[in-house]
């Protein structure tokens, strides 16, 4: 019994390799990021390159995290973010500004990228976030409604659709006049003419909030 539980069950011992191109290219890249390596990437790709030398191989983990190191470090991936950091400009910080206060009043998306963006004036994002964040789909739909203008002001006299498609309280007054008390400034929202509107029927006392596509002008 002794012999198997100490002896048969054992987990082979792995055998050191001779890998001279992995450690030739932990060197090459430790070398080319002597100034743009953090702190943190600095220590540990001496780490892997010790044990590079003394294994000749580097655990999943540990590749997967050297190869994006590897990836950053790269000349022409340099060349491009620079490129990219040097053509931002007012208009670039403005689309991702609003997209960060889209994803922080839609989450859970972009929330750490959001609060950074929102928190730090000086951060640049990477080109590849940029263009997840702001060229989606639904933050492009929302940038069109929010530049689109209020379609009815403030004191003007409105109806509420009588349609099957009316929505929340405004249900309960189809085909009704309603006086606009006021209306969203600056809606984040992806849904055509959901800007918010907040309205009194005509007749009542209690107000409510509905969105554009619910109303339409008074005939």
């Amino acid at each position: 019994m002794g012999y198997y539980s100490r002896n048969y069950y054992r987990k082979p011992r792995a055998q050191k390799q001779d890998n001279p191109e992995l450690v030739a290219r932990i060197e090459k890249t430790a070398a080319r990021g002597t100034a743009v390596m953090t702190d943190w990437e600095r220590n540990f790709v001496g780490s892997i390159l010790e044990s590079a030398k003394k294994w000749g191989r580097l655990t999943a983990k540990q590749h997967g995290i050297y190869q994006n190191i590897e990836n950053r470090l790269d000349p022409a991936n340099i060349a491009a973010r620079k490129s990219w950091n040097d053509s931002w400009n007012e208009e670039k910080r403005a689309a991702i500004i609003f997209a960060a206060n889209y994803y922080k009043a839609n989450p859970p998306y972009f929330s750490d990228a959001a609060t950074r963006i929102l928190n730090d004036f000086s951060y640049v994002p990477g080109e590849k976030l940029y263009r997840k964040m702001v060229e989606n789909k639904y933050v492009q739909r929302a940038m069109v409604n929010a530049t689109v203008g209020a379609l009815y002001e403030a004191g003007s006299m409105v109806t509420v659709r009588d349609s099957s498609s009316v929505g929340g309280t405004a249900w309960n007054h189809r085909g009704k006049d309603v006086i606009v008390l006021s209306c969203e400034t600056d809606t984040m929202n992806a849904t055509k003419g959901a800007r918010a509107y907040t309205v009194l029927p005509v007749g009542c006392v209690e107000p409510f909030r509905t969105q554009e596509r619910y109303l339409k002008k008074k005939r």
